[in-house]
Order: structure tokens, then C-alpha cells, then sequence
């Protein structure tokens, strides 16, 4: 065989089919691949196309697999058949129960309004900004500046001996800035006296009310002026000048007098009595001369000083009548939209408009700051509740296993009855 086989003819015949055998091989492969979803007419020609090869003892192809499309009634039976020619398979799904009419129309409209009404978009970032923007100021509608003038006359005569007594006046005249009105004539005004008076002037300086003819309230600070017209309409040249001017009462002329008088006879008595010279200086000799002149003293002393007490009270004090004009000068901005009923606005406290909402807006962030700690304290506090139950689970676990009997094999009731019966039996 061996022999046959190193024959240069042998060889070139089995080199040939071998090459034959990779062509043909070659030549299927290439060959593109029937489709299983062919369509039902072109797969009925092939097959009888081919019909006398299967009849010669072949078995006959199998049939491609196509779904089938079907339209078929709402309740009726509704089957899916896969197949060409014959039926595959069948598959029969249960027909299901039309729903309810109420059901369908709450079903339609409930779809019709989702139709009409798409759902918000949902909120797929959360900022939070714990920044807070600065507090500005808004600016006043309707104000007059600082430094306005506002005549008013006295109603009440005030007196510098008793600063307690109200200073009540009235504006005398309408106050207007940049064509609008900011105090009507006849606005009641109340103040408080200053500390004392100045030379023939009472100060008073500090907070105004203005009462206005419907009750509101308005408080500003400001500072009293004189004001002094002559019989010629001109100013006299005093006008505008600080404090009230009035008149220095005097109950008793001789007052002065009266306290002069006593210094020197208190120097005359300290000076008659009789001394000798001792180790400490000039003594007075104890004799009832002595006693005399030296009571005297004191009696004189205490005399110019009671008078001296009483000349810068009530013997000598200024008194502004009822009726004296003057000026009131506003040291804030004059905002007449702050006037409120019983000064409940501004708390009957000379405070402007941004003051308010500055304090306002100060009084929330202290709010904001505090509802914030607030809520991080009770977020920390329920963490640590949590903790604590946890920790206090886990020991009782610990201590249920280290209560827990170890695992013994417990007969059953039937046991115990047959040992019990058979224990007997045992002994003889």
C-alpha cells in the first residue's frame, strides 16, 4: 500500500480531490442562508417545486415559522397560530371581562386630564442657600429733610422752676416740601423741657410728638429756636437763636442783698471772739461771749445758703408765656406716612422708617438662626435616641443569649410515658 502510494500518479489523483473537496466546501459556504420568516407564497412554490424529491423517500422540509396577524373582538376567544402551511402550535389565551362602565369613564377621564395636564417636571437639584443678601434700605415716598423749620406758639406758659410742666404748642403754619403738604396747620405738638434754662432761655431739645387732627401719632427729634419778629415784618437779630426766649421773675428783689449781708456778719462774729495762743494754734476761749458769737456764725452761714438755694429756684427763674412763637428744628427726616394711632408704629419712639425694617429684618435673621439651631439640636438629638436604643438592643440581645438554657434533647410526651411504663419492667 505504501508503495502504491509514493507513485508520482497516485499522488497527483489524491491531490485532486483533496483541492475538489475544499472547493466544493468553499462554494456551500458562500451560499447565503435560507430565511425562516419566508413568505407563505414563495415557501408553497419551492415546495411544490420540490415535491417529487420528497416523494422519492426524502423526508419532506419543515415548514418556516411566521407569526400570523389577527384581528379579532373585545370577549371573543383570541388564539396566536404560528406556521405556513400547517398549525404549528396554538395558543389560547382566556378572553377577560369588559370593565365596568363607571370604571371605563373614571378610567377616560382620569387619562383625558393627564392628556390635558402633563405632570410637573420633578426637581433634580436642591440648593440650599444659606447666604442671606444684605439689608437696603428703601427710600420714603413722602418726607421733608433734616433741618426744617416748623413755627409753633406755646398753648401752656412754661416755667424753668418746675421742668416737669409739658411743653404743649401748635404748628402755626402748613409745612410744605416739593409741592406736598407734610404738616397741616393745627397739629398738636408735646415735648419735655430740657435740663435748665440758659440766661432768659428754656431748652427744649429731644423727642417731638405731632399729633395730627385724626389721632395718628409721629415722633421725630428736634430742637427748639426763638423766634422774634419785628413790628415791621423783619427779624430781630436774636431770631433763630437756641432755647425759648422769656423773662427772669425775681419773688424777691433783696435776696442778694439778704445773702451779703449774712456772710459778713458770720465773718464779724468769727472774728470777735476771745482766743489764746496754745501748741495747736489760736483756740477759742470757752466763756459765753464766745458761745454767742459762734452760734450766730452758723446761724448766718445757714441763712446764705438757704437764700442762695432759693435764688436759683424759685427766686430767680424764666418764665415763657402762653402764645410765644418759635421754631422747632428737625434733627431726622420728617416721614408723616409713620403716623399711626397711639404711636404703635414706631413704639412713641423717635425711629425712622429704615430703622423699622432694619430691626425688622435683624429680629428674622435672629429667627432664622435660631429655628435653624433649633431643628440641627433636634436632628442631633433624635441621632443620639437612636443611638442609645440601638446600643440598649444589642445588650439585651446579649443578654438573651447569655440567659438562654443550653440546647438538651427533650423527650417528647410519648417518651416519658415509655420509659416511665418500662422502668418497672426492668427490674426483676
Amino acid at each position: 500500500m505504501m508503495q502504491q502510494l509514493q507513485k508520482p500518479a497516485v499522488q497527483m489523483m489524491l491531490l485532486l480531490v483533496v483541492v475538489s473537496v475544499a472547493g466544493l466546501a468553499f462554494y456551500f459556504s458562500k451560499q447565503p442562508a435560507e430565511a425562516v420568516n419566508k413568505p407563505k407564497e414563495v415557501q408553497n412554490a419551492k415546495n411544490a417545486k420540490g415535491g417529487a424529491k420528497e416523494s422519492a423517500g426524502r423526508p419532506a422540509q419543515e415548514s418556516s415559522l411566521v407569526a400570523e396577524s389577527k384581528t379579532v373582538n373585545l370577549g371573543d376567544k383570541r388564539t396566536a397560530m404560528m406556521g405556513s402551511d400547517q398549525q404549528v402550535e396554538r395558543f389560547i389565551v382566556p378572553a377577560k371581562k369588559p370593565p365596568p362602565p363607571s370604571l371605563v369613564s373614571s378610567t377616560s377621564s382620569a387619562q383625558r386630564k393627564k392628556a390635558e395636564k402633563p405632570p410637573p417636571f420633578p426637581k433634580l437639584v436642591h440648593v440650599s442657600n444659606t447666604v442671606t443678601e444684605p439689608f437696603v434700605p428703601a427710600t420714603p415716598k413722602l418726607f421733608a429733610p433734616r433741618g426744617i423749620l416748623i413755627k409753633a406758639a406755646l398753648v401752656i406758659t412754661v416755667d424753668s422752676s418746675s421742668l416737669q410742666t409739658p411743653v404743649l404748642a401748635l404748628v402755626t403754619e402748613d409745612v410744605y416740601w416739593n409741592h406736598q403738604l407734610i404738616v397741616p396747620a393745627g397739629t398738636q405738638v408735646h415735648a419735655k423741657a430740657g435740663k435748665g434754662r440758659t440766661r432768659d432761655r428754656i431748652e427744649v431739645h429731644g423727642a417731638y410728638t405731632f399729633i395730627w387732627a385724626d389721632g395718628r401719632e409721629y415722633t421725630i427729634n428736634g430742637i427748639a429756636l426763638d423766634h422774634e419778629r419785628l413790628s415791621d415784618n423783619t427779624y430781630a437779630i436774636t431770631d433763630g437763636s437756641a432755647g425759648i426766649k422769656g423773662i427772669i421773675v425775681q419773688n424777691d428783689q433783696y435776696a442778694q442783698v439778704k445773702i451779703l449781708i449774712a456772710e459778713a456778719l458770720q465773718g464779724i462774729m468769727l472774728n470777735n471772739r476771745q482766743q489764746f495762743q496754745s501748741i495747736y494754734g489760736l483756740v477759742p476761749q470757752n466763756s459765753t461771749s464766745n458761745a454767742a458769737l459762734g452760734g450766730g456764725a452758723q446761724a448766718a452761714s445757714a441763712y446764705s445758703k438757704l437764700l442762695t438755694t432759693q435764688l436759683s429756684q424759685d427766686l430767680d427763674f424764666v418764665r415763657v408765656a402762653a402764645g410765644t412763637q418759635f421754631y422747632i428744628y428737625t434733627t431726622d427726616v420728617f416721614e408723616p406716612e409713620m403716623a399711626s394711632i397711639a404711636g404703635l408704629r414706631q413704639k412713641s419712639l423717635p425711629v425712622s422708617s429704615w430703622q423699622l425694617a432694619e430691626d425688622t429684618y435683624a429680629k428674622a435673621q435672629v429667627e432664622n438662626a435660631t429655628s435653624t439651631r433649633r431643628e440641627a439640636e433636634a436632628a442631633a438629638e433624635a441621632e443620639k435616641n437612636r443611638q442609645q436604643q440601638q446600643t440598649a438592643d444589642q445588650i439585651q440581645q446579649v443578654r438573651d443569649i447569655i440567659a438562654r438554657p443550653q440546647d438538651t434533647p427533650t423527650p417528647a410526651s410519648g417518651d416519658t410515658t415509655a420509659s416511665t411504663t418500662s422502668t418497672p419492667s426492668s427490674n426483676p
